[in-house]
């Protein structure tokens, strides 16, 4: 298990050396809201992304999960605040909502990303982020997490998919060592 981790930190690793950017790799580029430049795959990073989240938001109504694992590779690998998870756990946890929608419970889903930065080289792409996660049954908040990732996607066709994701929860109380 450690083999994709280890991968991924070479990729990391390779393209550092190598400086790139990926600026280079596309023909196009427009500026996002903060004025800076974003080429057209950077874009398509940004785009996956907010796709998720909005199919996550929209869950409730479409009952669609294929709507959000489409975004995910086979063998995703991913973790949030410090457990690992992988596509068969997001099946499972999707279905479970799923039954309890099913059973009539009202349940709302609220899924932002925002503050994206993403970049790329050739088949490989990785972008920084915030989210924001909330569920709400019987319109009393259940769970909220807010927090930052680092996502690493590999194009495949025409599609940034979602290769691996590290989320860490925001900590809402600063954290300072005791002096002894």
């Amino acid at each position: 298990m450690n083999l994709p981790v280890e991968m991924i930190a070479s990729l990391f690793a390779l393209i550092l050396i190598h400086g790139c950017t990926g600026k280079d790799d596309a023909s196009t580029s427009q500026q996002n809201a903060k004025g800076d430049v974003v080429t057209q795959e950077e874009g398509l990073i940004v785009a996956t992304l907010n796709n998720v989240a909005n199919a996550e938001s929209q869950f409730s109504k479409t009952k669609d999960s294929v709507s959000i694992l489409r975004f995910y590779t086979q063998d995703y690998a991913g973790v949030k605040d410090g457990r690992s998870q992988t596509v068969k756990d997001q099946e499972t946890y999707l279905a479970e909502m799923l039954d309890q929608i099913n059973v009539g419970e009202p349940i709302g889903i609220l899924s932002k990303v925002m503050n994206i930065k993403p970049s790329f080289a050739g088949k490989f792409g990785w972008a920084t982020y915030e989210y924001e996660y909330r569920v709400v049954r019987s319109g009393v908040l259940q769970h909220f997490s807010k927090g930052q990732c680092t996502a690493i996607f590999t194009k495949q066709a025409v599609s940034w998919l979602i290769r691996h994701e590290h989320c860490s929860t925001a900590n809402p109380t600063p954290f300072f060592l005791n002096p002894r």
